[in-house]
């Protein structure tokens, strides 16, 4: 069994949606499909195998993925829309999504899609999501809107989301701070993987963890670079010579570090042992980034991992199977 953690769908209507606006993100029509235009050089083609089922089926059957964790695929959310237009749009990506887990039984699991207009009607669509569509799990951006994820009105969401016992899967977004990051390849490699690190470690430092010790963050792309800093963040987290006045926590930053999980979408089976090795199979979750970047390569990753047939098991599916419950209900339902 494998249980694709990471991999992408996206709602035809919403890209239409994003036509003849005046700034990032944008879509336009173009060689016969449609293409988001999501900032100065970086265009997201709509894709067969990301809008038709059938096609990204084929190629689940091609890499042996068994079931598929659905979310959004685009480098943001509909929050970029701002207020009851990005709200209204979280809700249409949700039905969309819940179409096609009904059509497809037993293929595809749902990660819901949260606007962030408002914080009440956004906490009332995490409830939709998990109480009504079956969903089990939610997909968060790496910022929203323009704000950092401990900002006071994401914060409250994601507390709420603490209290469901669900998972987060920490997506990266364009970085808020774009200095030096100016074409798509700097901050697609370099910028994704540090505004998703930045953003889990604000939120350590928030106390979020704390506040919703049930909380289950899924940090995308094998963690940013969190695993491999993980000696310097907590050195620097504690009091020190440099450092007169750390986050007032419960327990050390090693504590809430060792309560992420990551996916392991990389390029470099050593890189994916050094994951390995830094963080444990039993917060290792099998995923693919699937139609994007070298799926295919990413997807042969864990076969080549040096590691106990028992740490496999748990990567291609143990882990996803407790984290999200699918052991408790029938799939996708």
């Amino acid at each position: 069994m494998r249980i694709d953690f990471h991999t992408h769908f996206q709602c035809l209507d919403f890209v239409k949606h994003l036509q003849g606006r005046s700034s990032f993100p944008k879509s336009v029509f173009r060689g016969g499909s449609y293409v988001v235009q999501c900032a100065a050089g970086l265009d997201v083609p709509s894709i067969p195998k990301i809008i038709d089922m059938e096609a990204k089926l084929r190629e689940m059957d091609d890499v042996k993925i068994d079931i598929s964790v659905l979310s959004h695929g685009l480098p943001f959310g509909p929050d970029v829309l701002g207020g009851q237009e990005a709200d209204d749009w979280a809700a249409r990506i949700n039905d969309d999504l819940a179409r096609i887990i009904s059509e497809y039984p037993g293929k595809f699991v749902g990660l819901g899609t949260i606007g962030f207009g408002d914080p009440l009607r956004s906490i009332a669509e995490v409830d939709r999501c998990i109480r009504q569509l079956g969903f089990r799990g939610v997909q968060i951006f790496s910022n929203i809107s323009g704000k950092l994820l401990d900002s006071a009105e994401v914060m409250a969401v994601l507390r709420h989301i603490g209290t469901l016992g669900v998972p987060i899967h920490l997506h990266p977004a364009i970085p808020l701070n774009c200095v030096g990051l100016d074409t798509p390849g700097n901050f697609l490699s370099l910028g994704f993987p540090y505004d998703s690190s930045l953003n889990v470690l604000r939120l350590i430092q928030a106390g979020l963890f704390d506040e919703s010790p049930d909380l289950r963050v899924v940090v995308a792309h094998v963690g940013g670079v969190i695993p491999y800093l993980a000696g310097r963040i907590e050195t620097y987290g504690a009091p020190s010579a440099l450092v007169s006045e750390p986050p007032r926590l419960a327990h050390g930053i090693d504590h809430y570090l060792r309560t992420l999980y990551v996916d392991t979408v990389c390029y470099h089976v050593e890189a994916l042992e050094c994951c390995h090795k830094a963080v444990g199979a039993e917060r290792m979750l099998f995923a693919t980034d699937h139609p994007f970047g070298r799926f295919e390569i990413v997807a042969g990753l864990v076969d080549e991992l040096k590691c106990p047939a028992a740490d496999r098991e748990l990567i291609f599916h143990g882990n996803a199977e407790r984290l999200l419950n699918l052991n408790k209900v029938s799939v996708g339902g």
